[in-house]
């Protein structure tokens, strides 16, 4: 499952950007195209029958690196099946297909083009609808400390996991006649308040907490979000947090330059982690928190110490994309190897985590260098690219 959560974190980084098809220089005798087809067949997976009604159906072209080139639209017939002809093939293409179903977008996994036969079958999964909670968890949630000027900011990170066989949606009901899928809570004072995807109308902010209203399809990591925000703060703070939902870990991490402090009852910790480009933090654990149930943590700057050099507080927090970066190698991938090279200890297996981590490093600091303008969106997109596809070869 570790493996899975960090594959899914990754590829928020693939989907992150879009490319432009190239274009070709003519020449006097243009090379020949080789087209092919892809078709396939929707199912139900919770009666196991093909879905009779007509469906929109788009078909997306990506490069090795999960770019998006190119998308088709198509309807869906009477027996469940679908079918894209006249496509060009090239062996570097993959293809996925997304169905609409109840309102729910679904796709299948992506497929590489077959070359020989000039065809690619893929399933289109798609499942009924509930608004039951009963088989929805937190797997882990991750909560970033850091100090600024004029205040704290926080970051948290959610891995949510549905074990439900159908998927979840319209929960709750929001104002302006709109349904949410989750509720998560936020200090009454949190300012600044930013999210990871930035999905257009995807959370609705509400007095004292947020909610997600993308649909939760069933699977193990289904879900990853982050919100960050802005609180006060004055030398001691108290974290209070009431779990929406069940919660099978909360990581708490404060910067280890910070001579800060954590307490709190059933807090395991510190643990330090010191991440490739050479920052420490310290890390404090708490394990198996009910839907319901408060935690409460008392922050404790031990003694002042000089501010960061940052252009800005707030900025910095509006700088998602190397926040997200930053967020997934010094926690997702972190706990991911630390749970691996457990395991592969055991066994006597030696692992390629620490190149994967380092390739994740490289495309974090080549977000930040393009989101500070110091690198052109061409060279950005080539080099994200060539790091994708040398990640995607590792997992």
């Amino acid at each position: 499952m570790m493996r899975v959560i960090a594959y899914l974190l990754i590829t928020i980084f693939a989907f992150s950007a879009y490319t432009a098809r190239p274009v070709l220089a003519q020449s006097a005798t243009p090379p020949a195209v080789l087209v092919g087809e892809v078709r396939g067949t929707i199912i139900n997976r919770n009666s196991g029958k093909v879905v009779t009604e007509s469906l929109e159906v788009m078909l997306h072209v990506l490069d090795q690196g999960l770019v998006d080139l190119d998308m088709k639209h198509a309807q869906s017939q009477p027996n469940g099946t679908f079918i894209f002809a006249d496509i060009p093939f090239d062996p570097n293409l993959q293809f996925t297909v997304m169905a609409v179903y109840d309102g729910v977008t679904y796709s299948s996994d992506p497929t590489p083009a077959e070359m020989q036969s000039k065809q690619v079958v893929v399933d289109v999964p798609v499942y009924d609808t509930t608004n039951d909670l009963a088989g929805v968890q937190i797997d882990q949630m991750h909560v970033l400390f850091d100090f600024a000027q004029d205040g704290l900011e926080t970051k948290e990170i959610y891995v949510v996991s549905s074990a439900s066989n159908h998927t979840v949606k319209d929960v709750y009901q929001l104002e302006s006649n709109r349904a949410a899928t989750l509720k998560f809570p936020l200090p009454d004072d949190a300012d600044y308040i930013f999210f990871k995807p930035d999905e257009q109308d995807r959370f609705v902010k509400f007095n004292g907490g947020f909610a997600d209203t993308s649909p939760l399809l069933p699977s193990a990591g289904s879900s990853q979000l982050i919100v960050s925000y802005l609180v006060p703060y004055d030398g001691e703070r108290e974290y209070d947090y009431t779990a929406p939902l069940n919660v099978a870990q909360i990581n708490f991490l404060v910067p280890d330059q910070a001579n800060a402090s954590l307490q709190g009852p059933g807090l395991s910790g510190p643990e330090s982690m010191t991440l490739q480009n050479g920052e420490s933090y310290e890390v404090y654990s708490y394990f198996g928190l009910n839907a319901g149930q408060t935690i409460s943590i008392s922050l404790d700057r031990k003694v002042a110490t000089e501010p960061s050099k940052t252009n800005n507080t707030k900025g910095s927090i509006a700088r998602v994309t190397a926040f997200l970066g930053f967020a997934i190698i010094g926690v997702g991938i972190w706990w991911w190897r630390r749970s691996e090279n457990m395991q592969n200890d055991e066994n006597g297996i030696h692992s390629n985590e620490a190149t994967l981590d380092g390739l994740i490093l490289e495309i974090a600091q080549l977000d930040e260098e393009f989101e500070q303008g110091n690198l052109s969106a061409e060279a950005h997109q080539q080099g994200r690219q060539s790091l994708m596809r040398k990640a995607k070869r590792l997992l």
